[in-house]
């Protein structure tokens, strides 16, 4: 398959999530195996040492331990003939996924038609390309330019949701992660589910299944977002730092794009976001003694201010006068 389009997945990679990075680029490897000319995409991957709210744990590891993990990473997509860019950052000045993703849809939407962020807990489908370019010429055909695409998820938290869950998993219960079958279903959003599951699941589509929506919802993960809606002024806002960027951004698309908005779903093609991948949070100090991530997370005092923060800025975007919050009101 030769590509159209030139594309940009970037992806901010905290040092504790350094153990999960090498599904996600497995993932990637699998949707460009059949790619003739890889040159047409761009992995670009921040790597964030920053200890502004978690400390590495250098009893566990060293800081040049975890370069070293990250580089071996970049070599391997390297080695598939994409085209890679990397920044490693050990600033202690605060610099989120939030800004990353400000800064990568900004510096990228004149250099390529389509802008994906990426994410390390999760997995991209093998047919994430053929799909899109799909979609392109449909939407060049159509005069449409300014634009988003979703692929399916798994069951998520209540029905304003369904226009993006997989068809398999429409009518399947969504879990509370206190009751039985959390992390046992494969429908449930917090069962961590491998490539080759994700790969079966998607085998059994013969043709795509592509919706669409002139409502704005998505989640952060591989959200696959059109150089021209960045360029129509479409980003996250500079308020909105993290825990939240991504519903700032479906906030600015409703904003500016109005009833011109469009987003394409294709609902039969499985993307995966394992949310609390078992080595999401690593060489954390202070963190192993706690079962699982959202524990972990929420043990850090610090850190539960900052999404405070967050969610004031969130909601005091639109038409108001709302003062924002900075990071000089934390403790």
């Amino acid at each position: 398959m030769k590509l159209d389009k030139k594309y940009v997945i970037g992806t901010h990679v905290m040092f504790y999530e350094i153990d999960m990075i090498s599904e996600f680029v497995r993932s990637i490897c699998n949707s460009v195996e059949d790619i003739e000319n890889k040159d047409n995409i761009t992995i670009d991957l921040f790597f964030n040492m920053s200890e502004f709210f978690e400390k590495i744990d250098e009893d566990k590891i060293p800081k040049s331990e975890l370069i070293l993990k990250f580089l071996v990473e970049v070599e391997r997509l390297k080695k598939i003939g994409v085209n890679v860019t990397y920044e490693i950052y050990k600033s202690d000045e605060l610099y989120t996924i939030g800004s990353y993703r400000r800064d990568l849809n900004y510096n990228n939407c004149n250099k390529c038609d389509f802008i994906v962020w990426g994410e390390s807990d999760c997995l991209v489908p093998r047919e994430f390309f053929m799909a899109l370019e799909s979609i392109s010429r449909y939407s060049n055909e159509n005069n449409i330019n300014r634009y988003i695409t979703t692929f399916a998820t798994r069951k998520m938290w209540d029905d304003s949701w369904s226009i993006l869950e997989h068809n398999d998993f429409e009518n399947c219960k969504f879990y509370d992660m206190k009751e039985e079958g959390w992390k046992t279903d494969k429908s449930s959003i917090w069962y961590t589910m491998s490539i080759d599951e994700m790969n079966e699941i998607n085998s059994k589509a013969d043709d795509l299944d592509i919706r669409i929506s002139n409502q704005p919802k998505f989640d952060g993960s591989l959200l696959v977002i059109s150089s021209d809606l960045v360029k129509a002024g479409v980003n996250i806002p500079h308020s909105c730092y993290a825990c939240g960027e991504d519903a700032s951004f479906e906030m600015m698309c409703k904003i500016i794009m109005g009833n011109s908005y469009v987003q394409f779903i294709v609902k039969n093609i499985l993307k995966v976001h394992n949310r609390v991948h078992p080595k999401k949070r690593e060489y954390v100090v202070g963190e192993q003694d706690f079962e699982n991530v959202k524990q972990k997370r929420k043990s850090n005092n610090r850190w539960q201010q900052f999404h405070k923060i967050c969610e004031h800025n969130l909601y005091s975007l639109g038409e108001n006068q709302t003062k924002f919050k900075t990071v000089e009101d934390l403790d």
